[in-house]
């Protein structure tokens, strides 16, 4: 498969261009600064802004699928970059007649936030209202589209390497969360990668924890 990847320097994002490269898969990184990256065999670099259609467009054509682990990071005023990004990549999408997108979010998003322990979701009431505002905003736009979607939703993310144990649960169909669990960033990309390749998990929304 071909891949346009967001969010590509990123931890989570980095880890998916290497397990998807090493696997065999073709990969595109829309990237903001390309110094950041290094192209390989299977990895092109192409620079632009997240919030450009066009320039969305322009690379992602030829590709099967996109995959967003964008996060805010380091970004001096990130606005709502998040709802402006999925904007234009949905046009992008329409108008490249790509389908399938999926999309890295959170934990504590949307609906998922009355599933969290009361103690979750003290924290993420606490710290994280206007990112995850963000996200809901930028979520309803993608469910509203006509594109072949797929939201994640990990827990609490680490940097520990993969446990090849990933739980995924179907938001609808989870009732509660206890505790504060947590997953690796690299469980993450194998779920993402894996729901890519195997076309599972569409127009659904996927709760990802772990059984260590």
């Amino acid at each position: 498969m071909k891949f346009l990847v967001l969010g590509a320097t990123g931890t989570t994002g980095t880890l998916f261009v290497e397990r998807a490269t090493a696997a065999g898969h073709e990969v595109v990184a829309f990237v903001r600064d390309a110094s950041k990256l290094a192209p390989g065999d299977r990895l092109t670099v192409v620079e632009g802004d997240v919030r450009d259609a066009h320039a969305l467009a322009q690379a992602m054509r030829g590709t099967d699928t996109v995959v967003s682990t964008l996060g805010l990071g380091k970004v001096k005023d990130p606005g709502n970059l998040i709802a402006d990004s999925t904007r234009a990549l949905v046009r992008a999408a329409e108008e490249t007649g790509t389908k399938r997108v999926l999309i890295m979010s959170a934990f504590g998003v949307g609906e998922s936030l009355a599933k969290a322990s009361a103690f979750a979701r003290f924290l993420y009431n606490s710290g994280g209202k206007a990112t995850f505002a963000d996200k809901i905003a930028g979520e309803r736009i993608l469910t509203a589209s006509g594109l072949d979607w797929t939201l994640a939703y990990p827990v609490l993310l680490t940097d520990k390497p993969a446990t090849g144990d990933v739980r995924a649960v179907d938001l609808t169909a989870l009732d509660r969360l206890p505790g504060l669990p947590r997953i690796s960033r690299a469980d993450v990309a194998a779920f993402l990668l894996a729901a890519a390749v195997e076309g599972s998990w569409s127009r659904r929304t996927a709760v990802l924890t772990t059984g260590r």
